[in-house]
């Protein structure tokens, strides 16, 4: 399998350092190194804002379901209070 067939799979923190390799031996490497990093560099790149759009989803997504689930406690507080409210109001009618 070669580099490109695994950026897919490779984590954020992999891309970021095969990123840097690349763009070092594009500066220092010999001529086909040089060619093979040029040609990863935009792969690399693209992997990198994939996963840069997935984290940022991946955040909204729990930040509104956060909000749904304390907008339900304060939903069920509420209720609450208003039984017990009732049922004092209820109990002085003796």
């Amino acid at each position: 399998m070669s580099l490109a067939e695994r950026i897919p799979e490779m984590t954020e923190k992999e891309l970021e350092n095969l990123q840097a390799n690349a763009e070092r031996i594009i500066k220092s490497g010999a001529a086909k190194q040089k060619e093979e990093a040029t040609s990863l560099l935009p792969l690399i790149a693209e992997a990198l804002i994939e996963r840069k759009k997935t984290k940022l989803a991946d955040a909204a997504e729990k930040k509104v379901t956060r909000q749904k689930e304390m907008a339900e406690g304060r939903a069920r507080r509420a209720a609450s209070k208003k039984a017990e409210a009732e049922a004092a109001a209820a109990g002085g009618d003796d």
